[in-house]
């Protein structure tokens, strides 16, 4: 096989790894009602699930970046796909048992944890070194480009695929066989990826990519980049940027309990919302942050208000308009909050973080960025269970527009303090 078409080749696969592996962890995303019917769990209780995900990737965070270090990319991402694929069946098993709530919701919540081994222990780092290891120095953002969108396009296709396996084993009028046909394709298509790393990446692996010292993690750092105020502000910028990220998931039970929309429909919109939008809006970010506004920062002072805007006119519409026109309106947070999101680590340049230290400040930043998937879930399950119709939906779109001005305030005291400065 040509060389330069193995590579690309390759890089569709890396993407679909990339793809694939993150929707069964993610998967009330999409199945939000379905996972909660057929277990017999409470919106909190399903929140807990992502708990267990969160607490298990920020334990390994440090030691399974040193080890994707110190092992074989190849062999580390075959088997964190396989792992993720047994993991998968086991919880399809569940399903197809029908077990007591008590029992289901246990086994998943050890599941759950279990899947920080599978996808988020050395399977990143892995990631990122196969693609350098594919292209050499000069192709690599050639390389990352084409990586996202595969990364997108075959997350989307997955995403319509598991739709498709819900309503062949009988969608919402059976959900219980909906749901294991849905989670059988999930495990599919991991299965799928692992198999085609071991034919593609064969003999791609054997050069050696040790990660530079100055880019390794160092302890003596910390107390360097903990005085910084500077990445404190941040990384609570992260928080609220993920937070809004993660947490626009909620517009698919809103659109399913109160709207009225069918789960499929729903799904529908939380997949262009959650993976169609990728091919658009990270890059989209990008060039709105370097070429219009010449900063993130000032990006951020800009989408973020967009951002709390488009969510405030989802909760003025209400849940009495048109169908279709809110479902329509829930779709501008997922774009305007992958904008920012896509690009949010291009600001550590802009405030002055030495490259010295520029990894253990990214680092602690994407630990306290990543929270919100370690209670956010739980914390707006229980006021689902708690409040009454739209109520707790509203309630919960509030929290993420009160994030999004949190950005605005922090974005524009950082751009004032470091980028207006400079200029």
């Amino acid at each position: 096989m040509n060389q330069t078409l193995k590579k690309y080749l390759t890089l569709i696969v890396l993407g679909l790894a990339g793809g694939s592996i993150y929707i069964f962890p993610y998967l009330k995303y999409v199945f939000y009602d379905p996972l909660i019917h057929v277990l017999h769990i409470s919106n909190a209780q399903s929140g807990m699930l992502l708990t267990m995900y969160a607490i298990g990737c920020v334990i390994l965070y440090i030691p399974g970046g040193i080890l994707a270090d110190k092992v074989n990319p190849k062999k580390a991402l075959i088997l964190s796909l396989l792992a993720t694929s047994a993991l998968t069946i086991i919880f399809a098993v569940i399903i197809f048992l029908g077990l007591p709530g008590s029992v289901s919701f246990g086994i998943s919540l050890v599941i759950w944890l279990l899947l920080a081994f599978g996808s988020g222990f050395v399977f990143w780092t892995a990631l990122l070194k196969a693609i350098r290891i594919i292209g050499t120095e000069e192709e690599q953002g050639r390389m990352y480009g084409v990586y996202y969108a595969a990364n997108g396009t075959t997350a989307a296709i997955i995403a319509v695929v598991n739709l498709w396996a819900y309503n062949l084993g009988g969608g919402d009028k059976n959900e219980q066989m909906g749901f294991f046909f849905a989670v059988i394709s999930m495990a599919i298509f991991t299965i799928l990826a692992a198999i085609l790393l071991a034919i593609f990446m064969e003999g791609t692996t054997d050069k050696d990519i040790s990660t530079a010292e100055e880019d390794k993690f160092h302890f003596s750092d910390i107390g360097e980049v903990v005085k910084n105020p500077a990445v404190w502000l941040v990384s609570i910028m992260f928080f609220c940027i993920y937070g809004v990220y993660s947490c626009s998931s909620y517009f698919t039970p809103y659109l399913t309990d109160i709207v009225g929309l069918s789960t499929t429909v729903a799904g529908a919109c939380s997949v262009i919302r959650t993976y169609v939008v990728m091919l658009i809006a990270a890059p989209l970010g990008g060039i709105l942050a370097d070429k219009i506004f010449k900063s993130t920062l000032n990006w951020f002072r800009f989408g973020g208000t967009i951002l709390a805007f488009s969510i405030a006119l989802v909760i003025l519409v209400g849940s009495q308009a048109p169908a279709m026109l809110i479902a329509v309106l829930t779709l501008i947070p997922g774009l305007f909050s992958m904008c920012l999101y896509g690009v949010m680590f291009s600001t550590m340049h802009e405030i002055n973080i030495p490259i010295k230290v520029a990894g253990t400040a990214i680092g602690i930043a994407s630990i306290i960025g990543y929270l919100p998937d370690m209670f956010l879930s739980t914390f707006f399950g229980s006021i689902l269970d708690k409040a009454q119709g739209a109520a707790g939906y509203m309630q919960i779109f509030e929290i993420l527009a009160v994030f999004c001005v949190i950005v605005v305030v922090i974005s524009c005291f950082l751009y004032t303090k470091y980028v207006k400065k400079a200029k």
